[in-house]
């Protein structure tokens, strides 16, 4: 038979551009450019053995059989080669791992394996093709080679369809396309044997590749022209599955937003390019990236290179960038991790990284911090105490604890405040100074604060609703900055109070000055709006921030709680105890009731009671206490007020 190999030469000739293309422009060595590559390398093996083996057979007289024997060997064995890498890099750009990759690479490995085995037997039985004369003729499971190849093509488009929610659809197109050329291409070849077309549809399906899903621009910042995010995260998974350690350096451009906002988008664009272009001399090809924002992230391999890296970055850093006419010094932070001594997953990394550039932000300077055995352990106690509060969310598990509030006119108990608290079997009691500042941070705190609601009005409808003698007027309920953000806090509360019977008029709700100061419309819009139902609020910890009475004014606040700081730091200096009358005083002639917090002595209630406060909140007047205790607590100082002993 005379063999047709114009095309397969047209395909070589494409293959070998592409093959250019991908060796010289930059290529992130993640595993689907690794099985591109291999893919790519095979395709054109076979693509060279099928034409010299054309070759060889067209000249049989000349050329040794068993030169030809052996084009032939290496021909099926390449083919079968490349429809299995093919479906290994589908098994890649689907993203399967773990048990779901070892099942699907079952079923790609299994016919490969018979494939080859019946390449190899092939010689002997005469399989796919043999020899007589030394004329080439096809063997009696010559129609094997055309089933295998379907039935990888059929497996690929399993794969899509099994992970169709990932795939995007951008991808779901190429295979699509992929799907017609590849049916296309084992009809025409097994009708037409003569007209060889095998390489001519890898050919298709690898310039479809190379320009949609291999496009190297994918793992290339626009801006900086380095690595970006996804190229970290790639070559991150590759180092810590190797067995080598390393160094992570993350270098943070503090407030680089403020400097885009004065120079513009292009001078601070321009910045970025040139600090890309420094960090990529400085510590080489695949090893330096822009996470985009104000974050770099370099590699370092050894110790030695860390310590020139971290040398070369703050003396350069200690120095003024120049754009345009424009001289800027860049205020930066080092992060320094090592894996996988700090870190053995890419959570870990990131969930390190963030709790070491808060710890950096704290200093308010330009610092470097390494981890070490003490961060490390920090970081651990505060991902395992997040996670006791995301248990202790879906198990409704936060306790609420209730503080008593002393008025001094009527001397005795009249409100308390409800204190969340929180109780893990593997880590204990945990301080509240510990979980609320993560919770706000996730955004947890909505459904903490959701929790603590619920359960205070199921303690106002069970018990003091039910005992007006206990002399209990209203709960104090402290809200987060997180809830006062959303549109329907109203929504959330009205229906908690309808459900348990709870005038509104018995929940106060506290919010600190720092919270009042950040969101001020959205607040006094809050305030309006469950004012109107009968809802009342506190301005908690007066004092400890920046508000000052032009808030007091603005916001229909009904009681003040002055924050404990002040009033301890009265005791201990003179000019600390002129402040708090003078700001005891301005809030009186504004008409607020006072709350003072933070009383632990009779000193201290002598002292305010002397000001004319109107309340008094602090162990003096009682802990916070479980919901029993407190009851008891205020039935028996209620009783007999004056006479009971205090804690």
């Amino acid at each position: 038979m005379q063999y047709n190999y114009d095309f397969e030469i047209a395909s070589l000739l494409t293959m070998t551009i592409i093959l250019l293309q991908f060796m010289f422009i930059r290529q992130f060595p993640g595993e689907k450019t690794k099985a591109f590559g291999a893919l790519l390398v095979t395709c054109m093996a076979e693509c060279a053995v099928n034409i010299l083996s054309c070759i060889g057979l067209a000249n049989a007289a000349l050329v040794p059989q068993f030169v030809n024997e052996l084009l032939a060997f290496a021909f099926f064995v390449l083919e079968g080669l490349a429809s299995y890498l093919l479906f290994c890099y589908f098994m890649v750009v689907c993203r399967y791992e773990g048990k779901k990759r070892k099942l699907a690479r079952l079923l790609g490995v299994i016919p490969f394996a018979l494939f080859c085995v019946m390449a190899v037997s092939t010689p002997f039985i005469g399989f796919f093709y043999y020899f007589k004369d030394g004329a080439y003729y096809q063997g009696f499971g010559a129609g094997f080679g055309y089933v295998y190849i379907a039935y990888f093509f059929v497996l690929n488009i399993i794969l899509i369809v099994r992970r169709r929610n990932v795939v995007s659809l951008h991808t779901k197109g190429i295979v699509s396309v992929y799907a017609v050329v590849a049916l296309a291409m084992i009809v025409i070849q097994y009708y037409v044997r003569g007209l060889l077309l095998t390489s001519v549809g890898n050919t298709v399906v690898l310039l479809m590749l190379y320009l949609e899903l291999q496009n190297p621009s994918e793992h290339l910042d626009s801006v900086t022209g380095i690595g970006n995010e996804s190229a970290f995260e790639m070559q991150l998974k590759k180092r810590l599955a190797g067995k080598e350690g390393g160094t992570v350096i993350t270098i943070h451009l503090r407030k680089f937003h403020h400097i885009h906002t004065v120079v513009g988008l292009e001078n601070s664009n321009e910045l970025l390019r040139q600090v890309g272009a420094y960090l990529y001399r400085l510590c080489g090809k695949f090893h330096v990236f822009y996470a985009g924002g104000e974050l770099f992230t370099v590699f370092a391999d050894t110790g030695e290179d860390r310590e020139r890296i971290e040398a070369a970055v703050w003396k350069r850093f200690g120095e003024e960038w120049t754009v345009q006419e424009n001289h800027i010094l860049l205020n930066t932070e080092m992060v320094i991790q090592h894996y996988p001594r700090d870190f053995e997953t890419e959570a870990e990394f990131f969930g390190m990284r963030q709790f070491l550039l808060e710890n950096a932000a704290k200093s308010g300077m330009t610092v470097s911090v390494e981890t070490n055995e003490e961060l490390v352990e920090q970081y651990h106690r505060r991902r395992k105490i997040e996670l006791a509060v995301a248990r202790a969310i879906q198990d409704k598990g936060f306790g609420v604890y209730y503080q008593p509030v002393y008025s001094l006119r009527e001397k005795r108990i009249v409100s308390l405040e409800a204190l969340v608290r929180l109780y893990d079997e593997e880590l204990g009691y945990i301080s509240p100074e510990e979980f609320i500042p993560l919770a706000e941070r996730d955004g947890s705190i909505i459904h903490i604060g959701a929790q603590v609601l619920e359960e205070c009005c199921r303690f106002l409808s069970r018990h003091v609703l039910s005992n007006l003698s206990l002399g209990i007027r209203t709960v104090h309920v402290n809200i987060s900055m997180a809830q006062c953000l959303q549109q329907n806090l109203t929504e959330t509360i009205a229906p908690v109070l309808e459900k348990y019977h709870i005038p509104p008029s018995m929940l106060t709700l506290e919010i600190t000055e720092r919270t009042a100061i950040t969101t001020p419309e959205r607040m006094l819009w809050h305030m309006e709006e469950l004012g109107k139902m009968g809802v009342s609020f506190a301005m908690d910890d007066y004092g400890s921030g920046n508000a000052n009475c032009s808030y007091l004014i603005r916001f229909p606040f009904e009681e003040i709680k002055i924050d404990k700081d002040i009033v301890w730091a009265a005791f201990e200096d003179e000019k600390a105890r002129i402040v708090m009358e003078n700001e005891i005083r301005t809030i009186q002639r504004l008409g607020i009731p006072l709350i003072v917090e933070g009383i632990e002595h009779r000193e201290q209630s002598e002292m305010v009671e002397s000001l004319g406060v109107d309340y008094i909140q602090g162990y003096y007047y009682g802990r916070p206490l479980p919901e029993q205790e407190c009851l008891r607590y205020v039935r028996s100082f209620n009783s007999v007020p004056e006479n009971y002993a205090r804690q």
